[in-house]
């Protein structure tokens, strides 16, 4: 049954990367941190564990939603590159450098999540009825600038970097929603990947005898969460085309929503 539930969330987290071009991020950061406790985890150790488990799925999701937008169209191979591999090198040292620090605690992590929510909702929101022009281009600096951005967001918040990176190239630099999808869905692999290969290598600083890791990855959960994304992800992708952005728009901010509350009663609950 727990092999079944975790398949079963894995095809929801694909569903989401594969419409949203998150990378199923948003879903994850949801799941993961009852998933890790549920095993026994520590608290302390929650936030580490979940973020790159959540990157191991993202990085699977967005991979294989990837696949499906390169088939059905272009593929901005500069701009894809350019804000690829800045997010993977800002995504790397604050991974190193913060994320696997003792310090950075599960309210910490909620803190930040919470912040990032807000924002994000906040922005989307003004922006909701603003005229949606797709003509826009990205230069060098700007590309290198959005995923420094997101490469950060993604390290600390396991989000893969997509809440951010859609809302710039859509709202801000005037990006076609599906072109946006493409250069976030490629950056959130290349970022994801970097980060999931250093989680695999670097041992936690407490380990836990009752469960199997390889690093901070934890192969009983995301293995079968890894099925269901593979089932999940080209139907997102196929669903994302016959919806219209203003109902995309309203999803994405549905989710942000509940990850803001949820976040803020684990805060609340951790405080009280």
């Amino acid at each position: 049954m727990d092999i079944a539930f975790l398949i079963f969330l894995g095809i929801v987290g694909g569903l989401i990367a594969g419409m949203l071009g998150l990378g199923g991020g948003i879903f994850y950061i949801l799941i993961f941190p009852y998933l890790i406790e549920a095993r026994g985890f520590p608290s302390e150790l929650t936030a580490q564990f979940a973020i790159a488990n959540s990157l191991f799925g993202i990085m699977v999701a967005s991979g294989m939603s990837l696949i499906s937008y390169k088939r059905k169209g272009k593929f901005p191979i500069k701009e894809i590159l350019t804000v690829g591999i800045a997010s993977a090198i800002i995504a790397y040292f604050s991974l190193n450098f913060i994320v696997l620090q003792v310090w950075f605690s599960k309210i910490i992590f909620n803190i930040f999540i919470i912040i990032l929510m807000i924002y994000i909702l906040l922005k989307m929101y003004l922006e909701l009825n603003l005229e949606k022009k797709e003509n826009g281009k990205i230069t060098v600096a700007q590309g290198i600038a959005s995923g420094g951005i997101a490469g950060f967001v993604s390290a600390l918040s396991g989000l893969g970097g997509g809440i951010i990176i859609i809302p710039l190239l859509t709202f801000r630099f005037k990006i076609s929603l599906v072109k946006a999808k493409t250069i976030s869905l490629a950056m959130i692999f290349i970022s994801s990947l970097t980060m999931t290969i250093n989680n695999l290598i670097v041992q936690p600083y407490q380990t836990i005898e009752s469960v199997k890791t390889i690093g901070y990855i934890i192969p009983s959960c995301i293995i079968p969460i890894t099925i269901g994304v593979l089932i999940g992800s080209p139907l997102g992708v196929k669903w994302s085309t016959s919806l219209k952005r203003k109902y995309l728009d309203l999803l994405f901010m549905v989710f942000v929503i509940i990850v803001l509350i949820e976040k803020s009663y684990g805060l609340i609950s951790a405080a009280f």
